[in-house]
């Protein structure tokens, strides 16, 4: 296009006579698509049971695997021990052990955001990294907590011994476990925070451990069931207390996200 065209064509559109603006149409029109926007967004938004799943597949298969293969392995180990007449006490703090272990196989899912760098894509996610992060923690603890409930029943069945009893011995060391993970979790926030939650869990189950081998008996004798039930209060107290602050903490680094934004 040479320049004598381009002019004529410029000089031809300014000289058009636009079309008044009615400002009433044009305030419809904002209007309507503000609304379109709306109702595109509200249908592509995913319902709370939906996020739930979305977030059950995003858990690696390993965690489950590993959760699995602690509950089937304890029970047989559970049952051997039976059948070769070890003491109930023996058993008891035998089969404990597996809260502790439970916790490790998914420490790392908690954790993955600061020990894998990950913090920056899941701030970037129209789900708050509050939501997600206490979204894994239900999930991950109802699976632990089906896995207790299973190695309890079993043992009721085995052992002859009141179901309610085994799983007062089996959550207070759980929730000692999760308690202080969700203490480490709020107070050590770099990329070693996992391995920090790992050595605390893995204290838990020797010092257990070393209890099996050395098992002091009074602790469960019928007159201690009242030390384990105030125990179990105060761990439920205190991780509830912790949740708090995970929260808190989840809310923290969205905020110094968008201020470094």
């Amino acid at each position: 296009m040479n320049k004598e065209s381009k002019h004529a064509i410029l000089a031809a559109l300014r000289n058009y006579p636009s079309p008044p603006v009615d400002q009433q149409k044009l305030e419809e029109t904002v209007e309507g698509a503000a609304e379109v926007l709306r109702q595109t967004q509200a249908s592509r938004r995913t319902s709370f049971g939906e996020f739930y799943m979305t977030q059950l597949r995003f858990i690696s298969w390993k965690v489950w695997a590993v959760q699995l293969l602690i509950v089937l392995g304890m029970g047989l180990l559970l049952h051997k021990s039976i059948q070769e007449q070890n003491g109930n006490v023996q058993l008891v703090m035998l089969t404990s052990i597996a809260a502790p272990l439970l916790v490790i196989a998914g420490i790392q899912t908690l954790t993955r955001s600061l020990s894998c760098h990950m913090m920056e894509i899941e701030l970037s996610t129209r789900h708050l990294l509050e939501k997600l992060t206490l979204v894994r923690m239900s999930l991950l603890g109802m699976a632990d907590l089906i896995g207790l409930a299973l190695l309890a029943v079993l043992m009721s069945a085995w052992m002859q011994m009141e179901i309610s009893v085994i799983l007062l011995y089996l959550l207070v060391p759980f929730n000692l476990t999760c308690f202080g993970c969700l203490w480490l979790l709020n107070r050590v926030r770099t990329p070693s925070c996992g391995y920090y939650c790992l050595i605390y869990s893995g204290l838990v189950a020797l010092i257990q451990t070393i209890l099996m081998f050395n098992p002091s008996l009074w602790l469960f004798e019928s007159s201690a069931i009242g030390v384990w039930q105030a125990l179990l209060m105060l761990t439920i107290t205190g991780i509830a207390f912790e949740v708090r602050g995970v929260r808190k903490t989840c809310r923290s680094l969205e905020t110094a996200s968008k201020i470094f934004v």
